[in-house]
């Protein structure tokens, strides 16, 4: 059998030669190694062509997602995979959309991490094992305890930043989707929060998840998706606090808060 062509992705030539060594090498090469993709895709375009990308991010940034679906779509038939600190349920969700074929917390053990990859090689996704330990907990002492205490009596608002915690947005994004200020996001998050007994953005996911949150149709995009001429009642409704910008007849563009909003 020949061997599997890696790429190595590391901040430090530590983190890559950790990587290598953590490799079986009667089953992987290491043909190719940079600090970031974009290095990496770089020496792809001069002709390297590995069928693995291992990329070990630590903690994951905008970028980092950018990157994987830059890669993606550079080399649809190379396998991705990304090693993180710690098991986050939104970069999870965030970096499988980008394309990665696996998402794998870096504290694995030399024989798992090369099982790992070599599912992925088989065209399976990989996901870390500690998801289980995630699942079987906060469902079980959070998820269960509310579904028997019966739905929280959440806004309209708060149901709409739940459904955007289940696709994995960032407050950034979520801010941008319904057009309202990374602030107001996080005023939200913590009243909304304190309503369901969560603790943190996983246990809330979780909890609207059983909910049947993950079925509400999907908040409204930023309005330059909207037609023109759309008039400001066909965004989702203000919350208390919330800021929104529109152009006003003039083409100027004007705030609308929750006091001074017309219908």
């Amino acid at each position: 059998m020949s061997l599997i062509q890696v790429a190595l992705v590391g901040g430090s030539a530590l983190h890559r030669e950790g990587l290598r060594q953590s490799l079986d090498p009667s089953q992987f090469a290491v043909m190719a190694e940079g600090r970031d993709f974009s290095s990496v895709l770089d020496l792809m375009n001069k002709g390297v062509s590995p069928r693995l990308v291992i990329a070990d991010v630590g903690r994951l940034c905008e970028k980092d997602f950018e990157d994987v679906r830059r890669l993606r779509d550079a080399a649809s038939e190379c396998r991705i995979a990304v090693l993180s600190n710690d098991l986050n349920l939104d970069d999870l969700g965030r970096v499988f959309r980008s394309g990665a074929d696996g998402y794998l917390v870096s504290d694995l053990s030399r024989e798992a991490f090369s099982l790992s990859l070599l599912v992925m090689m088989s065209g399976e996704k990989v996901l870390p094992g500690s998801l289980a330990d995630v699942l079987a907990s906060n469902y079980r002492d959070v998820v269960s305890n509310k579904l028997s205490n019966g739905p929280a009596n959440l806004t309209e608002r708060e149901r709409q930043i739940l459904r955007c915690l289940l696709d994995g947005h960032s407050n950034k994004h979520i801010a941008r989707a319904l057009e309202i200020t990374e602030g107001t996001v996080k005023v939200h998050l913590k009243t909304l929060m304190k309503k369901i007994s969560a603790a943190n953005r996983t246990q809330a996911a979780l909890w609207a998840r059983s909910q049947g949150i993950g079925e509400d149709p999907a908040p409204s995009l930023h309005p330059a998706s909207m037609p023109s001429g759309s008039p400001l009642h066909l965004l989702p409704p203000l919350g208390v606090g919330d800021h929104v910008r529109r152009k006003n007849g003039n083409g100027e563009l004007e705030t609308v808060s929750s006091t001074t909003r017309r219908n």
